[in-house]
């Protein structure tokens, strides 16, 4: 007989980065992997110095506070040497992290600003006014308003023609993604939506060249293979899709979860996947085959990610970061404990994780090895057979 998971013990918090007096959001990183940038409901941005080396203990150090938003901050993102910020004051701002000067300000959405993507010198955002919309990031000038869905626009993926020297934001959700176009020259972007479609747009034009049909619920997530040849969405109808990008006609639907799927990761061959049914789970995605279901979270698993195809990170709102080993199946660890409500972000700078709450604090925690030939079983099952507060984004089903 194999041993149990029973002692294995949640880690305690290397740091608690106190300074926001509300919730905070979003995370993102720098590309340099130094700097934090967090999000919160008290309007500002707070920038994080990594500090680790003998004269100083490794963790996180405040650098700088942004203030400008008049409302929550919704989502970040860092693009060369700038940092990219949604609100829900309905804009969209572009900071220099070096000295916090704001440098520019994009003003255009009716409603909360839900998801950013930077690439090729463009800023792409998405609102709850059910618009997208493409601004250049030196000038400010806008390129294109994209209208055409019915309902807030909730995710992006851009396709761009230069290297790949783009960035997506890092926030809870995880929605905005960016990819260069080995595959072909064309400019694209990608919206997923309330409205249950996602649609692609010709960033030359502005106008909606497909439209994707078939989910029975507002679309939550949306990726690109590395290809650029199939695109997935989630849906708070329980289902991930996968639709061929040239023709819009649907290929896999990836069936399993009990209900609405709400975080989405895709790394080499495989897609993983987190629901408001408190599990993750990965699946083939040639075959649409369930691989594995990873159980345990009380509440919803509003951020999942893959690493390198060893590790299944599961985030979820009852304040837990759960590591599985994604071969074995095994629970390695468990970041957070019962005191801890709910994780609206997370984030991974150098080898150390980063979590967020509605209370304001940054807790820091070191990944430590794990031994995996404990004498443990498996946490999660394969082939599935183991039975933030609300987003900001609008999506009731419809």
């Amino acid at each position: 007989m194999g041993g149990t998971n029973s002692t294995l013990k949640c880690t305690t918090p290397l740091q608690s980065c106190e300074g926001h007096t509300g919730g905070v959001n979003c995370l993102a990183v720098s590309t340099d992997g130094n700097l934090l940038a967090s999000g919160s409901d008290d309007c500002t941005i707070r920038l994080w110095k990594l500090t680790q080396g003998e004269q100083s203990t490794k963790g996180l150090r405040c650098d700088q506070i942004l203030a400008g938003h008049t409302n929550y901050v919704t989502v970040l993102a860092f693009y060369q040497c700038y940092l990219i910020s949604g609100s829900a004051d309905r804009t969209l701002k572009k900071w220099d992290p070096q000295s916090g000067q704001c440098y520019a300000t994009f003003n255009l959405h009716e409603d909360i600003v839900n998801t950013i993507a930077c690439a090729n010198n463009y800023v792409f955002s998405g609102s709850n006014d059910r618009t997208a919309t493409c601004w250049n990031l030196e000038t400010g000038n806008l390129v294109h308003q994209f209208i055409g869905h019915t309902h807030p626009v909730t995710a992006i993926v851009y396709v761009g023609t230069n290297k790949m020297d783009n960035c997506g934001s890092q926030d809870a959700d995880g929605t905005a993604t960016v990819l260069s176009s080995r595959f072909g020259p064309r400019e694209c972007v990608y919206t997923g939506s309330a409205d249950r479609t996602a649609k692609a747009w010709s960033v030359k034009s502005g106008k909606s060249t497909l439209t994707f049909k078939g989910h029975n619920g507002a679309v939550t997530q949306i990726k690109l293979d590395k290809a650029g040849k199939l695109l997935y969405t989630a849906s708070l109808d329980g289902t991930v899709r996968s639709w061929h990008t040239e023709t819009a006609k649907p290929q896999y639907v990836f069936e399993g979860h009990k209900s609405a799927v709400v975080s989405m990761d895709l790394h080499d061959k495989m897609l993983c996947t987190g629901s408001t049914d408190g599990t993750a789970k990965t699946w083939l995605l040639s075959t649409a085959v369930l691989v594995r279901t990873y159980p345990g979270a009380k509440r919803t698993v509003n951020v999942v990610r893959m690493k390198d195809n060893d590790y299944v990170v599961a985030v979820s709102e009852d304040g837990h970061v759960r590591w599985f080993d994604e071969r074995t199946g095994i629970l390695c660890a468990i970041y957070g404990d019962k005191t801890f409500q709910c994780c609206n972000a997370f984030e991974m700078i150098g080898d150390l994780l980063v979590t967020t709450a509605n209370d304001g604090v940054l807790y820091v925690w070191e990944r430590k090895s794990v031994n995996l030939k404990e004498n443990r079983l498996p946490e999660a099952t394969a082939g599935g057979s183991t039975e933030k507060h609300q987003s900001h984004m609008q999506l009731a089903e419809l």
